[in-house]
């Protein structure tokens, strides 16, 4: 039925519709398109990168190249041959002059010992070499080495690389020469490469993964250990380009190629100059395609105007009788349009018999609504009428049936049965007041921050008799502490007792009742189980209406107004809680359980 009340799309919509679905495979394409176009940006630029990167590695090679070929022209030099270190260390001091960037002329023993250093006299005593890997190498291999960036044992203690070359004589290795390169002479060569506007720095980094070049901070991150993802990718594979984060935690993009020394030359480049060409081309490309759709749909909607004019006035008219007003319909020429408005003017005749209809319907109702709050005023008047005529005759007798006992006058079986049966009419009566107070809105909470096991404890306590009585197995589970609610400790107790009276009075005798709360996060769980005679289904979805009972067994002596769980809910949801009802059926039990915002000490509510 509401189907067929909802207004089908305007006509206007149907014909933009239709142009949306032949423009969107266009917008589609030409979207993919631009996509695409995007794609191929982005990799040529990725290219020019990873070019870049070549080029500074090639270079690298170039720069070394020649310094292997100074160091192997002055490994063949006579004095070498003869013996004569004095005159060979003036040989190499005049090369070092020569050469930019060099520190330091360094010949070793096979062994690694150094016999000589251009910057020590001959016959002094000479540093430890800073960097014995790379000495090693060149004693296994009988090539020529680079070093690792290291820190020189000098008194000036800098950065520099070694660059290392086997002096041979007749096949065996008689001295390793070596070259003392500082960092900064390989700045300038990192330096020297760069041409790219994509380019935001470059890095040349050693075999054991520290940065021995860089062109931007050199003075910060030179020596630094390259990032642990820089590491991954570059041992992984020869050359490629990735994304990644640089050593000042900007993202970008990192192409990366190894040199014919094993050292890695990386040029870096932020994600958003990369990027921005492919997201210019998507940008213009939704721009056009959502431009195609607009004019599309502005024409689509100028030309369904047209057509659309006598059914809108149609809509009017419908509109007027559905505002109870008379639908003013011009003749139309069209068969469909005049059908419609004859419709339409049976639907307004039909429309005024059917609102003096509701009219009558609504008074008749609404005498029915006033009756029946008569009805309900009167019965909330008479139930707490009742409990206050009932309680003025039963306090003398409570009262006497007191003093007996207290003289010993009441000690008999049928004093015990007259006090347990005017206690169950006492508790009737106090149920009915509460529940008069509740109807009213005059029940008052007296709150202070209450244990759930002191409530727990005085409600077992008057309960205990008729658990006894019934001859009822009880377990309690509740923590002694920790499960504290602010609340009216008296309400609360009530609550529990007339659970706990509830599951004793519908269990039959010899059965077993349980009570155990917990926390569960903001909010304290306390339920009551028993394994009596459970609820039916019908009756459980009513179970916490005022005079609602379940069957009463044979074997139950005591009755009730059906008000308990009534009050139970009513001084439940006043504290801010609610109660909730589990019974898998008749003869299988019932679980009651209440639920309660736990106390905050430092944030008491207001009472």
């Amino acid at each position: 039925m509401a189907s067929r009340l909802r207004p089908p799309p305007p006509l206007r919509r149907h014909l933009l519709r239709l142009v949306l679905s032949a423009l969107l495979p266009v917008v589609a394409f030409a979207c993919g398109l631009f996509f695409f176009v995007a794609r191929a940006e982005r990799a040529a630029a990725e290219r020019r990168v990873l070019t870049s990167a070549r080029s500074l590695a090639e270079a690298f090679d170039r720069e070394l190249s020649g310094s292997m070929r100074t160091l192997e022209a002055l490994s063949s030099s006579p004095s070498l041959d003869a013996g004569d270190l004095q005159r060979f260390q003036e040989e190499c001091a005049r090369v070092v002059k020569t050469q930019h960037g060099w520190l330091a002329l360094i010949l070793l023993s096979p062994e690694g010992r150094p016999l000589m250093n251009t910057n020590f006299p001959l016959g002094t005593s000479l540093p430890e070499v800073a960097e014995p890997e790379s000495v090693a190498q060149v004693r296994e291999t009988l090539r020529p080495s680079v070093g690792n960036l290291a820190q020189g044992r000098g008194p000036l203690k800098r950065l520099a690389v070694p660059l290392r070359v086997p002096v041979l004589r007749e096949g065996h290795l008689r001295y390793v020469l070596t070259a003392v390169v500082t960092a900064e002479a390989f700045s300038e060569v990192v330096a020297r490469q760069v041409s790219d506007d994509v380019e935001w720095t470059r890095t040349l980094v050693d075999t054991h993964g520290r940065v021995a070049a860089r062109t931007r901070q050199p003075e910060r991150f030179v020596g630094q250990q390259a990032t642990p993802s820089f590491l991954e990718r570059t041992r992984a594979a020869h050359e490629g380009v990735y994304a990644d984060h640089s050593m000042e935690g900007e993202p970008v993009y990192a192409a990366f190629s190894h040199s014919a020394s094993g050292w890695t030359a990386t040029v870096v480049s932020p994600r958003r100059v990369l990027d921005a060409p492919a997201r210019r081309s998507l940008l213009a490309g939704g721009l056009l395609g959502l431009a195609m759709l607009l004019l599309s749909a502005a024409g689509a909607w100028k030309l369904s105007r047209r057509i659309s004019q006598s059914i809108s006035e149609a809509t009017e008219a419908a509109d007027a009788l559905a505002r109870g007003a008379t639908a003013r319909v011009r003749p139309s020429e069209v068969r469909e349009m005049a059908r419609l408005n004859e419709a339409l003017e049976r639907s307004g005749r039909l429309l005024e018999a059917r609102e003096r209809e509701r009219d009558a319907h609504l008074e008749a109702a609404e005498a029915a609504r006033a009756e029946a709050i008569a009805a309900t005023r009167a019965k909330d008047a008479f139930l707490a009428m009742l409990g206050h005529e009932l309680r003025n005759p039963l306090a003398p007798i409570v009262s006497s049936l007191e003093l007996l006992r207290l003289r010993g006058l009441a000690q008999t079986p049928e004093h015990e049965v007259i006090r347990r049966q005017l206690g169950h009419v006492v508790r009737l009566v106090d149920d009915l007041l509460d529940l008069a107070r509740i109807v009213r809105g005059k029940m008052s909470l007296h709150r202070a921050p209450v244990e759930l096991s002191d409530v727990v404890a005085r409600a077992v306590e008057s309960s205990m008799p008729l658990i006894q009585q019934r001859r009822h197995a009880l377990d309690v589970a509740v923590p002694r502490q920790g499960l504290t609610v602010w609340g009216d400790a008296d309400r609360l107790t009530q609550v529990v007792s007339n659970l706990l009276t509830n599951a004793a009075k519908y269990t039959p005798p010899g059965g077993r009742l349980r009570v155990h709360a917990e926390s569960q996060g903001e909010e304290a769980r306390l339920a009551v189980e028993d394994d009596g005679e459970g609820i039916a289904p019908e009756l459980a979805e009513r179970i916490f209406d005022p005079f609602v009972q379940g069957p009463r067994s044979v074997d139950r002596s005591e009755g009730g107004l059906g008000i308990g769980l009534a009050l139970v809910r009513s001084v439940v949801m006043a504290h801010g809680g609610r109660i909730e009802l589990h019974s898998e059926g008749p003869g299988r039990g019932s679980t009651f359980t209440v639920t309660l915002p736990r106390h905050v000490a430092d944030a008491e509510p207001a009472t």
